[in-house]
């Protein structure tokens, strides 16, 4: 295929047509658990400091008279449609724990975009839980073949792939939910694409979790656009001056439709175990797994030594953070308070954990090092210990990779973590019950209704 072939209309042909007879089993059963994660996410992220400022801009802005509002998950707030998808998709991705598609080329985080969207459109048109993974399905299809045809160059040239091709994965979903026709559902991924943003400038701050949550509210509204007859180009993701050309250097528009339909990218979709940045989780499970294999303590260390892919350097290099944001993109501190806590959870990511003088002591240990032989899910790390021993351990792929994935039963100890703390251990467990029969549901705002929390929560 060249580039002056119909991309856009054949991503659009896809989502149009996609049916949940015609998606293999472990596909189906993915984007069912991309919603278990997501929604554990979100329930934390709610709970947040930054997910509360959130919600307090849109009460400012968002003065309709009630009517047709959606929910906003672990919360009794409710919202315009959009401004709901805004503050949910938000809160999916503040605490940097949401699902990762990581191959080579690109990385995205593919349901922080996708769930709000589908779950704010819920409120306006009817969704199963069928009708539900369809669009989630056709979404993230869709945005991820566009993020591996615009390659690693869109991402190093300094994109947030999450923010920009959420706009058309979401646009993809909407339109799916919407039943749009095919032409319809060209003309929602074009808006979608000419909406695309998100800079990794903003790593490390409150800026970085907006691109999702814009992509969502973008997205939703570029279908609904569609669905009333609002048109754009027709070839915006792989024409002159079009999404690929203009986002990325080095862009290789056939790869976003080689094998659509046959390969798909949804199973090779990752979960974190821990609340930072993926391309710290090989470096932090080598470190974990020593210390607790050897009884270590940070006192115990002399120093460490990470041998790990190019990428950790140049996204997570930052050796002096200020903040807990700026804590989970800093592979000095993910090190360090692993070293000290034997974990990389929430807790180590706090403004008052990153400031504790000793955890800056123990980073001015932590030696990083680029190694060639090293992939995104592959790291070497050495201790020296204080007394002259040194200890070595290679992760060739860090759990949660998809050659090393999460079980379902880890995946709900995830989300029962993270949802306990905000509506109480026995609604944690009810609510992933409840998830993980989602292709049995009917109406689909069932799932983030039961996060509503009680009057005396």
């Amino acid at each position: 295929m060249t580039d002056e072939q119909a991309v856009s209309r054949t991503l659009a042909g896809f989502a149009t047509a996609l049916r949940i007879d015609d998606l293999p089993a472990e596909v189906v059963h993915q984007a069912v658990r991309c919603l278990v994660d997501w929604l554990g996410c979100t329930v934390a992220g709610s709970a947040t400091a930054e997910g509360r400022r959130v919600r307090t801009g849109i009460g400012a802005l968002d003065a309709g008279d009630g009517s047709r509002t959606a929910p906003i998950v672990g919360t009794r707030q409710r919202a315009g449609a959009g401004y709901a998808a805004l503050a949910n998709g938000i809160a999916a991705h503040v605490l940097d724990f949401d699902d990762t598609f990581n191959p080579d080329r690109t990385t995205i985080h593919g349901s922080a975009p996708l769930w709000p969207a589908i779950v704010a459109a819920a409120e306006l048109v009817p969704v199963s839980g069928e009708a539900a993974v369809e669009a989630f399905v056709a979404g993230f299809e869709v945005q991820t073949r566009v993020a591996v045809a615009a390659g690693p160059g869109h991402y190093d040239a300094g994109w947030h792939v999450t923010g920009t091709v959420g706009h058309v994965g979401a646009a993809a979903a909407t339109a799916r939910l919407l039943n749009l026709s095919p032409e319809q559902t060209l003309a929602a991924i074009g808006t979608g694409a000419t909406q695309a943003a998100g800079m990794k400038v903003v790593y490390g701050s409150m800026g970085k979790s907006l691109h999702p949550g814009k992509a969502a509210m973008d997205g939703l509204l570029s279908g609904f656009l569609a669905r009333d007859g609002f048109t754009s180009s027709p070839e915006s993701i792989e024409g002159h001056r079009g999404f690929l050309h203009l986002f990325s250097p080095d862009p290789v528009p056939a790869r976003a439709v080689d094998g659509l339909g046959t390969t798909w990218y949804l199973p090779r979709d990752g979960f974190k175990p821990y609340a930072c940045g993926s391309l710290t989780h090989p470096p932090a499970q080598a470190l974990l797994e020593l210390r607790a294999e050897h009884g270590l303590g940070q006192d115990d260390v002399a120093s460490v030594d990470a041998y790990v892919h190019d990428y950790v350097k140049s996204t997570t290099g930052l050796n002096e953070p200020q903040t807990g944001l700026q804590g989970k993109f800093s592979i000095y501190h993910v090190l360090a308070v692993a070293l000290a806590d034997g974990a990389a959870l929430l807790d180590q990511f706090t403004d008052e954990r990153v400031a504790d003088p000793a955890l800056a002591g123990l980073r001015e240990r932590v030696r990083v090092y680029t190694d060639d032989g090293q992939g995104k899910d592959s790291a070497r790390i050495v201790l020296t210990l204080k007394d002259g021993r040194t200890l070595e351990r290679h992760v060739a792929h860090n759990l949660g990779t998809p050659d090393n994935p999460m079980t379902d039963d880890q995946l709900e100890g995830k989300f029962v973590g993270l949802a306990t703390p905000v509506l109480g251990g026995a609604r944690a467990e009810e609510i992933a019950s409840v998830c993980w029969r989602l292709m049995e549901l009917p109406d689909v705002r069932a799932v983030p209704d039961l996060t509503v929390p009680h009057e005396s929560e």
